[in-house]
């Protein structure tokens, strides 16, 4: 796996400083844009707005090591949904974070509803 220090990205050169959006490695989509960043170099302005603003928009697929959104990353494995694709139920609760033992569509410690890729638990 090769680690990446961003996830891809597009600078955008204003009066006021160096703009940045970042991109879902895996979907495309766009996950933020940045205000205008003060820097020497646009290098520098793209480190700045990563450690700032970018990275706590993405997680890192710990297989293939692609920068991906939310929407596009399975938490339970901590690999994008390419790698592995979500199961028909969840392991952890979203809300919480506890171990999911018993399927039952409701976490046992905080009560929240336990859903799964968008999708509410039948159970």
């Amino acid at each position: 796996m090769e680690d990446k220090k961003t996830a891809a990205c597009k600078m955008i050169s204003d009066t006021g400083g160096y703009r940045y959006k970042f991109y879902c490695e895996m979907s495309g989509a766009l996950a933020c844009t940045t205000e205008p960043i003060q820097a020497k170099t646009p290098e520098e302005g793209l480190r700045i707005a990563w450690e700032t603003v970018g990275r706590r928009c993405f997680n890192l697929c710990h297989k293939c090591g692609r920068w991906v959104i939310d929407a596009a990353y399975n938490a339970d494995v901590l690999e994008c949904v390419e790698c592995a694709p979500y199961e028909a139920e969840p392991n952890y609760c979203k809300n919480c974070g506890i171990k999911i033992e018993k399927q039952s569509g409701e976490c046992p410690v905080c009560g929240h509803k336990l859903v799964y890729g968008g999708e509410e638990s039948e159970k």
